[in-house]
């Protein structure tokens, strides 16, 4: 389908890709992962012939179509059905020229090539596909008519998926498809992805999202690629594997050199020994010595202090009305949060989501009733578009300032480093930023002391170290956020011990600190305690009985039953490597010891024949006793020399079979 060789590309003195190779074979899905600005973006770019390279190739197999899901999104008065259904170049010119034909009554064989290939392209029931898409993403029958310039970018990233998913090319080309997802809508596009019989290149953050779909994991990292077999689960399982290995490798390989050196260091004066001297410097000098890559930590970097402790009740709404014109979102509604609650919003796009998080944090008032905030609660709020609302011509510096201006320099730029931004990096204007530094600003922003109350957030001294509200509304936080840093912020959020209510697509980030979900439906919400599996698997009891057990067999990992014998397994060979090993190297401690001891003979023996009277007439017996024993402790030497050699290289095998 695509075949990469040995990609090198370098912009200025940054290196983008040193011998990039890859084959993606036909159906399969791979995950592209990697931190932000290892060029996975590029990559894309590239394979679709947008960006050259300095050096190697791509290859596409003749006739391959492909659908490339970019960043940026057109705008435009078009309708958002005919963007879907016509915003293919290749069915439109289709579709235009039988019109033409069909116009002129021109029904020769042209037409009827053309009349192949509409059907082909699904043209006859592609409106009512393009619907069905376009439902899966969560528009509405009612949206589908509006203008493109009537959406927001996000709603905009989802009427370009659904253009790409119904031209059903051979190759599908995602970037970050799941961002602006509701939950829903991300579930859907992975069951229509699993059962897509094209091949499908993927960069996404989402970390259940790729072990859904994942049957091979690229990981871009220094400019070079990794390919791992399996999900993203397996992908950081054999990543570590590896790096054990290696690490074990670097130890034998550090003990054989020590070994080597020290024969040397040993027999160096010695001229019987020249040869082996020798031949064991030009053996250091053509080991390949085992590199092992410091390990990455680049990611967001930050920790809560805890909240003044409120009351029990931190938030309860009652009676609330909310309605958009004739469009009733909320009627009589009633909710309370208490202490240390930490609530994932999930429900259908359209269900209201978004307006009960905006009431709760105060930017959105109900048409009636009381929202009243417990004693001591501060609340923040972290919207969902929050890094486009920033200010563009402001420079990183002068963002967090207006947010936080209470604050000595020194303290915003640690801030600001905690969030990524060091250096000259907090004097680019917001204009020229990615969507994931938009996103690390907007949360720096928003940590770093801002409230929507009255009350002040007092920062502390200690730059690293936020003083938050007692309640904390997010909206989609990590949008544009790479798998370490949503990780990071989970772990973070798990820690902090006031109360939140969050949205987020992110199902693996959510089981990091979630302990109920509310599911809003109807105006109304429906409590579960638990993390979101708790959750699923409580929906899952809900279903028909016919339903059940399909799906539960679906929701459980195939390695889940494996995991308990692969580590017996484990265990098995860890022992029966200890067992090998310890007489061995037992055995080699004592030759070392012996040879220690030799040598000390021999130097002694040395001596005693560069004493002249040793030669004198009445001495030759006592001359000839001692060559003797000196020739007999070389031939023990040797003999321990031949066994040190066969017991290193024996160890050597033992630990390598670990791999």
């Amino acid at each position: 389908m695509v075949f990469v060789e040995n990609l090198n590309k370098q912009f200025g003195s940054k290196i983008i890709f040193r011998n990039v190779s890859f084959h993606l074979r036909p159906k399969e899905k791979v995950g592209l992962i990697g931190e932000n600005g290892t060029g996975k973006t590029t990559l894309f770019n590239i394979i679709v012939g947008k960006e050259g390279v300095d050096s190697g190739k791509v290859t596409l197999r003749k006739g391959l179509r492909y659908g490339l899901l970019e960043q940026d999104h057109v705008g435009g008065k078009e309708s958002i059905l005919d963007r879907v259904v016509f915003g293919d170049p290749h069915f439109l010119q289709v579709k235009t020229e039988m019109e033409k034909l069909a116009a002129k009554q021109n029904f020769q064989d042209r037409y009827g090539e053309l009349q192949h290939e509409f059907e082909r392209l699904g043209g006859y029931d592609r409106e009512a596909r393009a619907k069905i898409i376009l439902q899966g993403l969560g528009f509405k029958s009612g949206q589908w008519d509006k203008s493109l310039e009537e959406i927001s970018g996000g709603w905009r990233m989802r009427v370009e998926l659904s253009r790409i998913l119904i031209q059903n090319p051979d190759v599908l080309l995602l970037d970050e498809p799941s961002n602006h997802l509701d939950l829903q809508s991300v579930i859907w596009l992975e069951s229509f992805l699993l059962s897509y019989q094209g091949s499908v290149i993927l960069i996404s953050h989402d970390r259940k999202f790729l072990n859904t779909l994942a049957t091979r994991i690229f990981e871009l990292d220094r400019a070079t690629l990794t390919v791992y077999s399996g999900s993203y689960d397996d992908y950081k399982r054999l990543k570590q594997e590896k790096r054990e290995q290696l690490e074990s490798q670097a130890v034998n390989q550090n003990r054989r050199v020590s070994e080597v050196e020290r024969f040397i260091e040993r027999f160096r004066a010695k001229n019987t020994k020249a040869a082996q001297v020798q031949s064991r410097v030009k053996m250091l000098d053509k080991m390949e010595r085992v590199q092992i890559e410091a390990k990455n930590s680049k990611g967001i970097h930050f920790r809560f202090p805890q909240p003044i402790r409120a009351g029990r009740i931190v938030l309860e709404m009652q009676n609330i009305n909310k309605h958009y014109g004739a469009l009733k979102v909320y009627e009589n509604f009633s909710v309370a949060i208490e202490r240390g609650w930490k609530v994932a919003l999930t429900g259908e796009n359209g269900a209201g989501k978004s307006t009960l998080l905006k009431m709760m944090a105060g930017v959105l008032l109900p048409n009636s009733g009381e929202i009243k905030l417990g004693v001591k609660v501060v609340r923040s709020y972290f919207a969902q578009h929050q890094g486009e609302t920033l200010n563009f011509d402001h420079t990183v510096l002068e963002s967090l300032q207006e947010s936080a201006p209470g604050l000595l320099l020194t303290q915003q730029r640690n801030i600001l480093g905690a969030f990524l931004f060091s250096g000259d990096d907090v004097k680019k204007k917001v204009s020229i930023l990615s969507g994931g530094e938009k996103s690390r600003l907007a949360l720096a922003r928003m940590l770093s002391g801002s409230a929507l109350s009255n009350n002040t957030i007092t920062m502390p001294t200690n730059f690293d170290t936020f003083a938050p509200p007692s309640l904390i509304l997010l909206d989609e936080p990590t949008n544009h956020l790479d798998i370490r840093s949503r990780e990071h912020l989970a772990a973070v959020l798990s820690d902090y011990e006031g109360s939140l209510v969050i949205i987020s697509h992110d199902r693996f980030f959510l089981d990091g600190f979630v302990n109920r979900v509310w599911e809003v439906v109807d105006g109304q919400v429906r409590e579960y305690d638990g993390n979101y599996s708790e959750y699923e698997l409580t929906k899952v009891n809900e279903k028909p009985i016919e339903k059940k057990v399909k799906d539960v067999e679906k929701n459980i990992p195939s390695s889940f039953f494996l995991e308990k014998e692969r580590k017996r397994k484990e265990a098995q060979e860890r022992n029966s490597r200890y067992k090998q090993l310890k007489p061995l190297e037992k055995r080699l401690e004592e030759v070392e010891n012996r040879l220690e001891m030799l040598m000390m003979e021999n130097e002694q023996l040395q001596s005693k024949l560069a004493e002249s009277n040793l030669y004198q007439a009445n001495q030759k017996n006592l001359l000839i006793a001692t060559i003797e024993q000196q020739r007999d402790l070389k031939k023990v030497e040797q003999a321990l020399i031949n066994e040190w050699d066969q017991l290193t290289m024996s160890i050597e095998k033992i630990q390598k079979n670990k791999e």
